[in-house]
């Protein structure tokens, strides 16, 4: 059984990462009870009964939780596919998984980011921050960070997660020359 299934969380994660990746499903179901079952056997590809069993009772809860709509078709099928609040949980699943792509050759930029978060989104702001910090920028001052490597669809991601507006609250900027570059060429290994 493969690891992400040991945990609900990660049998959530996978099947709606799965159901993401091929998007809106229509399945054959007519009448019958088990139709999650042949929809995890043939979308999920599961083999073995009890992940099979598991990957229904996930669907069935991810219905339950608002994250998936079934909907009857005229014709007895099935039609499956994410809510905005699955889509929504989407985006943070991918949120744990970004990482900045690091070039072979360093072009000679820096890229700058500065942003200002209202006060009434602390949260976001903190978030933003900490997530800045996973990607590996590194911090000029509280609100100033720095990367050699271009950062700026993933700056897009992350505020559009974190419900930043990023033309009033963030400001990404390219030089050539910066304050301390030793000290960043050396944090980055250029």
């Amino acid at each position: 059984m493969p690891r992400s299934f040991h945990s609900r969380s990660g049998l959530t994660r996978d099947t709606l990462l799965r159901l993401a990746a091929l998007g809106v499903l229509t399945i054959a179901a007519g009448t019958s009870p088990y139709f999650l079952s042949k929809l995890a056997q043939t979308y999920f590809q599961d083999k073995i009964r009890e992940t099979i069993r598991a990957r229904a009772k996930k669907l069935r809860e991810l219905e339950r939780r608002q994250l998936v709509n079934f909907q009857e078709l005229a014709d007895g099928k099935i039609r499956i596919e994410l809510t905005h609040h699955g889509k929504k949980l989407i985006r943070l699943y991918n949120l744990d998984e970004m990482k900045l792509t690091r070039p072979k050759r360093w072009d000679g930029r820096w890229r700058i980011v500065v942003y200002d978060i209202p006060t009434g989104q602390k949260r976001a702001s903190n978030a933003f921050r900490e997530k800045l910090k996973q990607l590996g920028l590194y911090p000029l001052q509280r609100s100033v960070w720095i990367s050699p490597f271009e950062c700026l669809p993933e700056l897009e991601f992350l505020a559009t997660v974190f419900e930043i507006d990023i033309d009033s609250c963030l400001c990404y900027l390219m030089a050539t020359q910066v304050p301390r570059e030793k000290e960043l060429r050396r944090f980055f290994g250029l």
